[in-house]
């Protein structure tokens, strides 16, 4: 629905309380059936343009503002297993290899 998509164009995050921090589970499409628990911002400002060029700022906490540190991730090359110690990142590729070899 397009009511309910936020689209953000060349988003700034900022950081409104370093020291608050969320912990959530999270997940992605990008390593599928995998959830870790990941610490994040807990509030952000958003700075954006959007779908017709105008400049918008969201000050975002809670669930949104984690859905949006996730998805700036992918804008930058990580995904929420780069927030994961190397052991529990080595175990979910592991299991990710083994996945992959019985579908193959």
């Amino acid at each position: 629905d397009k009511d309910s998509q936020l689209t953000l164009i060349n988003p700034e995050i900022r950081i409104i309380e370093p020291k608050e921090k969320k912990i959530s589970e999270e997940g992605c499409l990008s390593v599928p059936g995998f959830y870790e628990e990941v610490e994040r911002p807990s509030k952000i400002d958003v700075i954006a343009l959007n779908e017709e060029g105008q400049k918008i700022n969201i000050k975002a906490e809670g669930l949104l503002a984690v859905a949006i540190q996730h998805e700036m991730d992918h804008l930058e090359g990580r995904i929420f297993l780069d927030y994961l110690s190397n052991l529990k990142r080595q175990i979910i590729r592991k299991k990710l290899m083994k996945s992959f070899k019985e579908t193959a």
